[in-house]
Parts: C-alpha cells; sequence; structure tokens
C-alpha cells in the first residue's frame, strides 16, 4: 500500500501539471494572459516536482518519464504557442474566411496564415522533449533550452509588452518582424546542443551554484520593480551568463 502511494504521487504531480496545462491554453486562447501566465507557472511548479519526488521514493519508470513528456507538450508547448499566435494576431495580420465540405455539410471558419508561425513553439517543445526523453547527458544539465523555461519566457511576454514601463517601444515589441524572431529563435534554442545549467541540487556544496546564486539574486531587482512581467528579462539573463560560463570554461 505504501507502495503505491509513493509510486502515485509523482503521477499525481504530473497529472496536476497536465491540468494546469490544458487550462492555460483555454485562457490563452480567450486572451487572459496574465492568468493563462500563472498556470503555466504552477504546471512549471508541478513539473519541477513529479521527478523529484520520483527520484526521492525511487520510483522512476518509462511511464512517468513519457507521461511527463505528455503534460510538458501542452504546458510547454500548446499553451505558449496560442499565446504567440494571439499575439501575432494583434499585429494586425490579415484573418482569411474558408469553407470546406465534409460529407455535403458545410464548415466556414477563419484563421489568418502568417499568425500560424506561432506554432513553430509547440512543433520545437515536442522535438526538444523527445530529445530529452532518450539523452541520457541531461541528467543534471541542459542541452538547449528546457521547454519550460521557454514557455516562461513566451507567456509572460503579453505582460512585458503591457507593463508601463516599456509603453515606449511596445509597438516594436509588439511587431511582426520582433514576434517572427522571438518564435524562431526560441525554438532554435530548445534544439541547439548549447550546454545550460539547471538549478537541479546535486551537492551540498554552495560554490558549484555560484552561476545559480547570481540568477536569484540579479532577479530580485527585476522582479521588485516589474512583477511577473520580468520573467523574459530573468531567461534572457539566464541565457547571457550561460554563453559567458561556456565560453571561459
Amino acid at each position: 500500500m505504501l507502495h503505491l502511494l509513493k509510486k502515485s504521487i509523482p503521477n499525481i504531480f504530473t497529472s496536476l501539471n497536465f491540468l494546469c496545462g490544458c487550462f492555460a491554453s483555454y485562457l490563452a486562447f480567450k486572451n487572459l494572459f496574465e492568468a493563462a501566465f500563472l498556470l503555466v507557472l504552477f504546471g512549471t511548479f508541478f513539473d519541477l516536482f513529479d521527478g523529484f519526488f520520483a527520484r526521492i521514493f525511487k520510483v522512476e519508470s518509462d511511464f512517468g518519464l513519457q507521461f511527463d513528456s505528455m503534460a510538458d507538450l501542452i504546458t510547454s508547448g500548446m499553451a505558449p504557442g496560442i499565446v504567440m499566435y494571439n499575439l501575432f494576431m494583434e499585429t494586425g495580420v490579415n484573418e482569411f474566411n474558408y469553407t470546406i465540405y465534409i460529407l455535403k455539410n458545410e464548415f466556414t471558419f477563419s484563421f489568418a496564415p502568417l499568425a500560424l508561425v506561432g506554432f513553430l513553439i509547440p512543433l520545437a517543445s515536442s522535438i526538444r522533449l523527445a530529445k530529452f526523453n532518450i539523452d541520457k547527458d541531461q541528467r543534471f544539465d541542459f542541452k538547449g533550452l528546457p521547454a519550460p523555461a521557454n514557455a516562461l519566457f513566451i507567456v509572460a511576454l503579453p505582460l512585458l509588452i503591457e507593463h508601463p514601463l516599456f509603453s515606449s517601444i511596445k509597438s516594436l515589441l509588439l511587431s511582426y518582424g520582433t514576434l517572427f524572431i522571438l518564435t524562431l529563435v526560441s525554438s532554435l534554442l530548445m534544439n541547439l546542443r548549447l550546454p545550460l545549467f539547471s538549478f537541479k541540487i546535486r551537492t551540498s556544496s554552495l560554490k558549484d551554484y555560484s552561476y545559480q546564486i547570481f540568477i536569484i539574486i540579479s532577479s530580485l531587482p527585476a522582479f521588485y520593480f516589474l512583477g511577473w512581467a520580468s520573467v523574459p528579462l530573468i531567461i534572457l539573463i539566464y541565457l547571457i551568463l550561460n554563453f559567458l560560463k561556456n565560453s571561459i570554461t
């Protein structure tokens, strides 16, 4: 009975991650970006702890690994993809009406073809997650930007764009060119073999976590002034610090 309980706890956290992703996708579709961000944030929190408890209780399994990736595909793939699609829509891209006939039934719908670029994010996320599942070198550090980190960057973009401190460059941030570049770069960063440090605990020595501590300390002022809108900037600091670390080691 105790073993069954231990085995179920990681899957419960994964299930919560999956549900957060589903609700976040729905809220993103409704342009409720702040609520969608919070649910992706909660999903990322649950994603951290499903693996943690699986290791602590020694109940890691192939099922848990695959279930975790399926949940991440929703929370870290589909939800940010919908957010980016809607951001593209806000740039004023043309929307067209289409009619299709299936078994003598007529279906009319509309969408903006140029905004479909946003769905490169769930595609790139699915490739990233598949690579992670078969790569034994990513147990403690990452090769490429983790899908959850990329998701937080994307779903927090609307908060950054709407923040009063960035009102003077809002038109630049919310332009098709900027969003197109961000979509391509974020999709590439997830799948490049770029070494990135993680926040997983390996030793009890603080000196082994100097970069992680620096990220936390440097993020505090940004979070104080910008709140959740600081998340894209924090992810950017994380990437820059990794580039510097890789260049000197």
